[in-house]
């Protein structure tokens, strides 16, 4: 039984990383196109492969996917913040140059303030959902139970190292300083693991979280005054640590 699940999560992790990375490859621009080998090809195969397990979970444990979700998502978030300061001062202080690259505009969000609202919807509709069907509830979801009695701190790793590097085109970009954003996601992704572990497979409260986190950034785009949405995704995240500061830090 464990070599047959291993196989599956062998192909699925293929399509998904193979689906997702050749949009790259292949430089496709047209959204629908996007949408389509990014999110529905993917995904497809995952309910082929796994969904009756991943969906039959989904909606269990509300509370706690909502405490543990916030926690993890801010004590992460706030690791992740405060990794990528110190790897600021280190790359400046090693290559002064980096200076200028990290103003270079990250080319998901150098888009009109008139799509920045459908990106707003999407980030709820399509992003958060699909993202965490495929890389929570499968990539780390299949993973936990294939290594069974290993603390979930390892899959998650695991997972969340294949999201972050998925994410490669911001080396393309920033060089060196894309570590910066690769610590940033892999926190994120962590986080989101430890509420799909707590709540025993609610992707809900993940989805939900990943869509605001996401469409805080395009709301800066969308209204005039983009501290607006900066300050929406602090919020967020403050309290987040401070849920996650009671229930999680605070029982230990």
């Amino acid at each position: 039984m464990a070599k047959i699940d291993i196989i599956k999560y062998l192909i699925g992790t293929a399509v998904i990383v193979l689906c997702i990375t050749s949009q790259y490859i292949f430089n496709v621009k047209d959204f629908l196109h996007q949408i389509i080998l990014v999110y529905i090809i993917p995904s497809t195969a995952i309910l082929l492969l796994d969904g009756k397990r991943i969906i039959l979970k989904a909606y269990k444990n509300m509370r706690t996917a909502i405490k543990y979700g916030l926690g993890y998502f801010g004590i992460f978030s706030a690791a992740g913040f405060a990794l990528a300061f110190i790897l600021i001062i280190t790359i400046f202080a090693l290559d002064p140059n980096s200076q200028q690259i990290i103003n270079r505009p990250n080319p998901l969000l150098n888009i009109s303030p008139d799509f920045a609202w459908y990106m707003i919807f999407f980030s709820f509709t399509i992003v958060g959902p699909f993202e965490e069907f495929l890389f929570r509830g499968f990539m780390f979801g299949a993973l936990k139970k294939i290594l069974g009695k290993f603390h979930w701190i390892y899959p998650a790793f695991i997972s969340s190292f294949i999201f972050t590097i998925i994410h490669f085109y911001y080396y393309l970009i920033f060089g060196n300083i894309a570590l910066i954003q690769f610590t940033q996601l892999m926190m994120f992704s962590i986080g989101m693991c430890g509420a799909y572990h707590k709540s025993d497979g609610n992707l809900i409260v993940p989805a939900l979280l990943h869509g605001a986190f996401d469409a805080t950034s395009f709301l800066m785009i969308a209204i005039p005054n983009f501290l607006i949405g900066l300050n929406l995704k602090i919020l967020l995240i403050l309290v987040g640590i401070f849920v996650g500061i009671f229930y999680i830090v605070g029982k230990k």
